[in-house]
């Protein structure tokens, strides 16, 4: 019987030493995000073609809340019959667009401030056009952010185009609208004319 109650004494005692035997371990956890500021415009080229005679001259463009003639032979008839002065046209067609009168312009970010600006014209329209004929015009569809072109801007006269003060993160999309003003005093060359500028616009955050 002793030693019976001693081996039981034995074994309580090797099972508190194994129970206080104790090992540890550990591991990271580790996170990484990239930044995101991804500027993207399915708009290739926004044609203003007076010599199209494919449209009837009656099609429009609503820009804002105002309709604006579509460019081409029949509508540039009609504006050297009537106008006495300016007219602003929308372009014939917006290639890269699926068919669409204006460009689709998508920001993705997580930041929560940014700002879509011009970041250089290419080209010069010469006399007796120039630059500040083109008008541009930034409508907001979702997201974040807000246009800061309230009515058809010429492309001169806009620095910033769009901006998110804060809470910019995630998924904006504006519809870019350009419009080309006339003037019926333009002493139009012979031969014609066709010529073109090319618009960069930078995505940039603080």
């Amino acid at each position: 019987m002793r030693k019976l109650v001693a081996l039981m004494a034995l074994m309580l005692m090797a099972g508190l030493a194994l129970a206080q035997t104790q090992t540890t371990d550990n591991h990271t956890v580790t996170v990484k995000i990239p930044s995101i500021l991804s500027l993207q415009l399915d708009a290739t080229d926004y044609l203003f073609d007076f010599t199209d005679t494919s449209l009837s001259g009656t099609e429009t463009v609503t820009v804002g809340s105002t309709s604006y003639t579509k460019a081409s032979k029949a509508a540039y008839d009609t504006f050297i019959d009537t106008a006495s002065g300016t007219q602003d046209f929308a372009p014939t067609s917006v290639e890269g667009t699926g068919g669409a009168d204006y460009g689709t312009m998508t920001i993705r970010s997580n930041r929560a401030q940014w700002t879509v600006s011009v970041d250089s014209i290419s080209g010069t329209l010469g006399a007796p056009l120039s630059n500040s004929r083109v008008k541009v015009f930034a409508e907001k569809v979702s997201g974040k952010g807000g246009s800061w072109t309230t009515v058809p801007t010429p492309i001169t006269s806009v620095s910033t185009l769009i901006s998110a003060g804060a809470g910019g993160q995630g998924k904006s999309v504006y519809k870019l609208y350009y419009l080309l003003t006339m003037n019926i005093n333009d002493d139009i060359p012979l031969a014609g004319y066709d010529q073109q500028i090319t618009i960069t616009y930078t995505l940039t955050s603080p």
